[in-house]
């Protein structure tokens, strides 16, 4: 199951930010973008796991240019959440691999599956919070509100993953 939405993670990260680099007519960037996702498909299949650290890395900042150059920051997001969802996936597999009693695997996927989607919808959540609810703070106000967020998140991962 975990294979199945790292591969899929993968291609709609670059399905995404192709979408978006192209319907803009930056159609040389998007092809760019196209290789490098199918690049990223053809390591992670032949298990070159570290890949995926620079995959993130590249996808992130590829995801932050493409707000720069005018696209629609919703397909940034899309394209930042599904390489960081086939990032965390294939640093969960490779730990998978690593245990020697497989007969909890499929459980454990599904606990984190359902904790990474709480996490992500929590991001997309915010995100979506931000665009909508329009408030003056201060930078102090602001930089308060962000280490409490940090904090709130930390929390919960932390308390999601006691239970494991």
């Amino acid at each position: 199951m975990t294979r199945y939405v790292i591969l899929t993670s993968i291609v709609l990260c670059t399905s995404a930010l192709t979408y978006g680099l192209i319907s803009n007519d930056l159609t040389v960037q998007g092809v760019i973008i196209a290789v490098l996702g199918v690049a990223w498909l053809a390591l992670y299949l032949r298990n070159i796991t570290l890949s995926a650290n620079l995959a993130f890395i590249f996808f992130g900042l590829i995801s932050a240019g493409v707000v720069w150059a005018g696209v629609s920051h919703w397909i940034a997001l899309a394209g930042m959440v599904f390489a960081l969802l086939a990032w965390d996936l294939t640093a969960f597999e490779k730990r998978l691999k690593s245990i020697l009693d497989h007969s909890d695997v499929q459980q454990m996927e599904r606990a984190h599956i359902t904790r990474l989607a709480l996490i992500i919808g929590l991001g997309v959540a915010g995100v979506f919070a931000a665009g909508v609810i329009k408030v003056d703070l201060t930078l102090g106000s602001a930089l308060i509100f962000a280490m409490l967020g940090v904090w709130g998140i930390s929390a919960l991962v932390y308390r999601l993953r006691s239970r494991e």
